[in-house]
């Protein structure tokens, strides 16, 4: 349902997972898992409101792209918003939204669950926290709607500058 653009990246994002007031997302990264498929993806909540991600699988993650060419320096094309336990995660290029809250506050595993919809469907998601970025794989996630890539060949050709959703900040 996804396809990849296969390229050799090594980029690390160190997100903490401490939440100061027991409650904020800003800075965290989640592993999630799709109730559907059990298929797995990552996603975080970058501070000043943007979101990043990818889809996990074999000990790896292959992090979503988005056309760069609409995004100014340090900007994301996702956004997210929080009003207490709920949450909003939205990556527009992508066209993944995920709606849900924290659960298990005041507990020593903290965890996300909601609903994901995107292209493929609507699916349960629950996510633990993780304090660090697994290993980048060597795919990256291509949406394939064809809105910046042309699928005529086997793997696709990018037509825009493409940006990685997972790195770190100062490294755009």
């Amino acid at each position: 349902m996804r396809g990849f653009l296969l390229a050799a990246i090594g980029l690390a994002l160190v997100s903490p997972t401490a939440f100061a007031d027991g409650t904020n997302l800003a800075g965290s990264l989640w592993h999630c898992t799709r109730a559907t498929d059990q298929s797995q993806f990552v996603i975080t909540f970058y501070p000043g409101g943007g979101v990043g991600g990818g889809e996990f699988q074999n000990g790896e993650v292959s992090p979503y792209i988005f056309d760069a060419s609409r995004t100014k320096p340090g900007e994301w094309p996702g956004r997210w918003d929080q009003t207490g336990r709920r949450f909003t995660w939205t990556f527009p290029d992508q066209s993944i939204r995920i709606e849900g809250s924290l659960t298990g506050l005041g507990q020593t595993t903290m965890r996300l669950a909601g609903t994901e919809t995107s292209l493929v469907g609507r699916s349960a998601v629950t996510c633990t926290a993780l304090t660090k970025l697994p290993t980048i794989g060597a795919g990256l996630v291509i949406p394939r709607d064809s809105r910046f890539i042309d699928l005529d060949g086997e793997e696709g050709e990018l037509k825009v500058p493409a940006g990685v959703s997972l790195q770190e900040q100062g490294s755009r």
